[in-house]
């Protein structure tokens, strides 16, 4: 009886997080889906064959560029956060203080010799890529936030409580080859990813 009494004591007494959320990690996710389409990740060499026969066309200097999917939609589930279950007879009060640092809201990956930088903690990619891509202007910001979140809730007796991280975003890639006095010096894939809006989500579900 004692043992229960200290560990529903521990229990209302809270638990404090720190947590750093990067849009560069985003293929670290533990899940992305795309409202069409499919990640950079996902494209087969069959793909790549297909969509390279739309770069190949000699150029005396430049970039020549084929976007696959463009600003397409994304939501993902970057960490989930806190997992309890109440498997107990009676409910249980929980406090939990959430401190969330969010910065890079930009993020990109590249494939084959694309070459990527960091310029001012904002990614770039190398030899001029982001100009001729011509994205729009949220594509090229990074901002940092600091957000401290005050949780309390009921765990109900035989029911889960989630905490994780939420978030959408919009996604474009293809595959782009840079030529110089007409010779192809770089080709590989490319992918932008911006995080729109992100946020926690609880959800509690019966077991």
């Amino acid at each position: 009886m004692k043992l229960l009494t200290f560990m529903v004591l521990s229990i209302m007494l809270g638990w404090f997080l720190s947590v750093s959320v990067n849009a560069g990690t985003y293929q670290t996710y533990e899940s992305i889906e795309l409202e069409s389409g499919k990640l950079l990740s996902d494209f087969t060499d069959k793909d790549y064959r297909l969509y390279y026969t739309k770069v190949h066309r000699l150029k005396f200097s430049g970039w020549r560029i084929y976007v696959v999917h463009d600003d397409i939609k994304a939501s993902y589930i970057s960490e989930t956060m806190f997992s309890y279950y109440n498997d107990g007879y009676t409910a249980i009060n929980y406090e939990y203080t959430l401190e969330r640092s969010a910065s890079s809201k930009l993020s990109l990956s590249a494939t084959g010799t694309i070459g990527l930088k960091m310029n001012k903690e904002i990614p770039t990619f190398k030899n001029g890529l982001d100009a001729s891509l011509k994205l729009s202007a949220e594509y090229t910001v990074s901002s940092t936030e600091k957000e401290t979140y005050y949780l309390k809730f009921l765990v109900d007796p035989g029911t889960q409580v989630d905490l994780y991280v939420y978030g959408e975003g919009r996604i474009t890639n293809g595959v782009a080859a840079r030529y110089s006095l007409f010779i192809r010096v770089e080709k590989g894939g490319f992918e932008v990813f911006v995080v729109t809006t992100e946020y926690q989500r609880l959800e509690k579900k019966k077991i």
